[in-house]
C-alpha cells in the first residue's frame, strides 16, 4: 500500500527544485551537496524532534533514503 502524502506533489517538486536550483547556481560538487543535505536535515531533526524520538526518526529516514536509492537503481 503506498504511503500518502500530506503535501502535494507540487509542494514537494518546488521544494526540491529550490534545493537544487542552489546547488547549481553554487556549483556545488556532489559531495559538497550531499554535506549540506546532512546538515540540513541533522538541524530539521535537532530542532523539531524531541530528543527521546530523534534516534528513531533518523533511523527512519535514513531507510526511506536507503529504499528509494535501491528502487532507483532497480
Amino acid at each position: 500500500m503506498p504511503i500518502v502524502s500530506k503535501y502535494s506533489t507540487a509542494q514537494i517538486e518546488n521544494l526540491v527544485n529550490q534545493l537544487l536550483d542552489t546547488f547549481h547556481a553554487n556549483n556545488a560538487t556532489t559531495e559538497l551537496s550531499l554535506m549540506c543535505l546532512g546538515n540540513a536535515v541533522s538541524h530539521v531533526i535537532n530542532s523539531s524532534v524531541p530528543a527521546a524520538q530523534r534516534a528513531a526518526v533518523a533511523s527512519h529516514f535514513s531507510q526511506a533514503l536507503t529504499d528509494a536509492v535501491n528502487h532507483k537503481s532497480n
